[in-house]
């Protein structure tokens, strides 16, 4: 399916760039769809292009050689990835599936360091995305480092009593990918704070029962 100057604009890494240089942009691209679960890239893999999230939600993740996963981030409409490995020539730093169904506007490496080059617009793009990752990365490696898992599982648990309706039914295995630890310590600190009455499981979701509580917990320092 052919990519339009109209569709492309309303992604928001495009927003900001004139029809001139969209209709540069879009003889390049090509659609690419996923369905839930399917891998998009492999960690370590040659990077092969850039991808723009159109449609849907992707999961950015990494996995250790013993086989444990971190998540780094879900991507969605208007968001890129896998900018890092298309600038400096070297292997996707990250895995990447689908979550939902997902439609992904793609820009082969080579002919992305080409519109660098010629459209500062995009160049200015890629440099504030770029700027916002490190900000966002050095926040999370900042949690890694000084907070406790009891203190990270709090803001993990009040970030998602504050999300979308109905919330997600989150397993103790996809929880430790999220925060960054093992699946053992999350049933573990979940058993703790049922205990406390911070939390309780209803109908397979985990309920906040005492926010003022679990804030207490999140402020704490490690």
């Amino acid at each position: 399916m052919t990519v339009t100057v109209q569709a492309l604009s309303r992604l928001s890494f495009f927003s900001g760039l004139d029809n001139d240089v969209l209709s540069e942009i879009v003889p390049h691209i090509i659609e690419h769809t996923f369905s839930p679960g399917q891998v998009v890239l492999l960690q370590g893999e040659p990077c092969q292009a850039v991808y723009f999230v159109a449609q849907g939600v992707v999961r950015t993740h990494k996995l250790s050689p013993e086989g444990r996963e971190h998540i780094l981030a879900y991507l969605g409409p208007g968001e890129p990835f896998n900018l890092v490995p298309a600038l400096d020539g070297r292997p996707n730093l990250a895995a990447v599936d689908a979550v939902t169904e997902v439609t992904l506007y793609t820009i082969p490496c080579e002919r992305f360091r080409r519109i660098l080059r010629h459209h500062h617009g995009v160049a200015m793009a890629v440099m504030e995305r770029l700027a916002a990752e490190v900000r966002r990365l050095s926040d999370m490696v900042e949690d890694l480092a000084l907070h406790t898992v009891r203190t990270r599982l709090a803001r993990f648990l009040l970030a998602q009593a504050d999300g979308a309706q109905p919330p997600k039914r989150w397993t103790q295995e996809e929880i430790a990918a999220q925060i960054g630890t093992v699946r053992d310590v999350v049933g573990r600190t979940l058993r703790a704070f049922a205990e406390d009455g911070l939390i309780r499981r209803e109908h397979g979701r985990l309920v906040v029962t005492d926010r003022a509580g679990l804030e207490r917990e999140a402020m704490m320092q490690g």
